[in-house]
């Protein structure tokens, strides 16, 4: 690779950014140091994005990237409107829930990202991608086998048996990273190009992210990576020429995938063997997801519901035989989809998932074009959506997936539409001429997206830096005043008024948390946390109680 390849700067700011939201993390600083702080960057880097989208309408020339445009503006626009008619605060439905931040501001900066790389796609710049990809992936390595010696850098109240989490707060989350990270890896190591040696040393990175999900003791890496080996090897096949056995392999591998999705979903000749407690906890959570957009066909229950809405919508067999089992997502980005938005979003995102495969197919068909790199690309997506149809969308995750999907997308549509030419030509403009790089209309526009970004993203970390420094006081006066930081959060408002009412602050805590109940009156926990406190009134308690009964229906007295 040749490191000196001058970037511009649409393509320095995503890299950047790209970074840094998979990698941060803010101890000491804020509640949750791990999904709050890699939101406020990605919603800086949307922004920014957008602005250096609005300084080049026109690259948007070939067919395909017409249909993205148009598929994103809709999967917006209709995001808009789930802010707008769900029901929920807009608040709430904007920077998600606490814990998991993945409102309407994350799916924005997703989308611009989505057409960022779709500009920006070309067989130099994806070489870089995977440079630095590479580069991250080797740092949560080693962060991993730091973790698992027990000389963990941040001590963090760890709930998860397993601290073996990297930078995603989750041993899940860092499984799965490893999962893509082999991936890629593996694909690069069937690179003939590259010498003896440099291949030698990829395998043993390989190894290095199989032992990395071996030591967060959570399959999910597992499952993705043997997706991600059955897509390397189909793809490089076809390379080489190989139609046949590529056509046969690949359809072996489309016969394994759907054998275990039946198995996922407790059916076929794999549903005994993968009878493990997180699967049948997640087959009540599909369920539920699938209840949630059958009753909110159009809107969904609104951008990062589902935990307000699970009670309501689980089946009875969950509510009479696992009472206390609760969930804030659908652990299912495609249902977690489709309960926020309803129908209309859900047939948005499988259609830019479906633009994604239709892309990869073309550059298989122009083998001239089929790269060893774009194959890790692909494999390396398919592996992203392997496991993203069993887990959440976790921030640093969703930002590898979608900007994926947008390199693939962008690099096809050059095949048979603009034709080599014109992607010299794209090359020339875009990365290898840094005067135009750095010129004052390309500033601009990214400045002015960055600052926007900035005002709007960075508050709640603010608010939430606030309330961290101010619970260290230990005087009521500031726990009590921070309690109303804005922008609301229902989890500080809670913590505030458990912390006032153990202290016999009994009037603070009770206003808190009214003020709590009327922001975020569909939580099935201020209700219940309203009705034990000391300065309760009887009317208080009886609204309490109506209220639970209207959000777990199926509770037993």
């Amino acid at each position: 690779m040749h490191l000196g390849t001058k970037l511009g700067v649409r393509e320095r700011i995503f890299l950047i950014g790209f970074f840094l939201t998979i990698l941060i993390v803010t101890p000491y600083s804020v509640m949750d140091p791990i999904n709050l702080p890699k939101m406020s960057v990605l919603g800086v880097l949307g922004f920014t994005l957008l602005g250096a989208l609005f300084n080049r309408p026109t690259l948007f020339k070939t067919r395909i990237q017409k249909i993205l445009v148009i598929l994103t503006g809709l999967f917006v626009f209709h995001g808009v409107l789930i802010l707008l008619f769900s029901g929920r605060t807009i608040s709430q439905g904007f920077y998600g829930i606490s814990g998991r931040n993945t409102g309407f501001l994350t799916y924005l900066s997703l989308a611009a990202v989505l057409l960022t790389t779709a500009q920006i796609s070309s067989s130099i710049f994806i070489r870089i991608y995977l440079f630095v990809f590479i580069g991250i992936g080797l740092i949560l390595a080693l962060y991993g086998m730091i973790q698992n010696a027990g000389l963990e850098i941040f001590p963090y109240i760890n709930v998860y048996e397993n601290n073996v989490f990297g930078t995603f707060g989750n041993p899940n989350f860092q499984s799965a990273f490893m999962g893509i990270f082999g991936t890629l890896l593996f694909a690069q190591v069937l690179n003939q190009r590259e010498s003896l040696r440099k291949r030698f040393i990829l395998a043993l990175f390989v190894l290095t992210a199989v032992y990395g999900v071996f030591i967060t003791n959570s399959w999910q890496g597992y499952f993705n990576f043997f997706v991600g080996i059955g897509i390397v090897s189909a793809l490089n096949l076809f390379r080489l020429n190989r139609n046949k056995l590529g056509s046969v392999f690949l359809g072996i591998g489309i016969l394994v995938g759907v054998i275990v999705l039946l198995g996922l979903l407790n059916q076929g000749p794999l549903a005994s063997a993968l009878a493990k407690a997180s699967l049948a906890a997640r087959r009540l959570y599909w369920e539920a997801a699938i209840r949630m957009l059958v009753e909110n066909p159009i809107f969904g229950v609104g951008w990062d519901g589902f935990g307000d809405w699970y009670r309501r919508a689980r089946t009875d067999n969950a509510a009479t035989n696992y009472p206390a089992l609760v969930s804030d997502s659908a652990h299912s980005v495609p249902l977690d989809v489709a309960s926020s938005g309803g129908v209309p979003l859900l047939i948005l995102y499988l259609a830019l998932v479906i633009l994604g495969v239709f892309s990869a197919i073309k550059v298989v068909k122009d083998k001239s074009r089929l790269s060893i790199d774009f194959i890790a690309l692909v494999a390396a997506w398919g592996s992203y959506q392997a496991q993203s149809l069993i887990s959440i969308n976790q921030i640093g995750l969703g930002i590898i997936g979608w900007s994926l999907l947008g390199l693939i997308i962008g690099y096809s549509s050059y095949v048979g539409e603009l034709g080599k030419a014109s992607e010299k030509q794209s090359r020339k403009s875009r990365i290898t001429n840094p005067g135009k790089s750095l010129s004052l209309l390309s500033v601009i526009g990214p400045l002015i997206g960055f600052i926007v970004g900035g005002l709007i993203s960075i508050p709640p970390f603010i608010a939430a830096n606030k309330f961290y420094e101010g619970m260290k006081t230990s005087d009521a006066r500031v726990i009590n005043a921070n309690g109303y930081l804005k922008p609301f959060d229902l989890r500080r408002m809670l913590y505030a008024a458990n912390i006032l009412e153990k202290n016999k602050f009994y009037k603070e805590s009770l206003e808190i948390t009214q003020t709590a109940t009327e922001n975020f009156s569909d939580s099935y926990e201020v209700w219940i946390f309203l009705a034990s406190l000391t300065n309760a009134t009887e009317a208080d308690k009886n609204l309490a109680k109506s209220e639970i009964d209207r959000l777990d229906p199926s509770r037993k007295p």
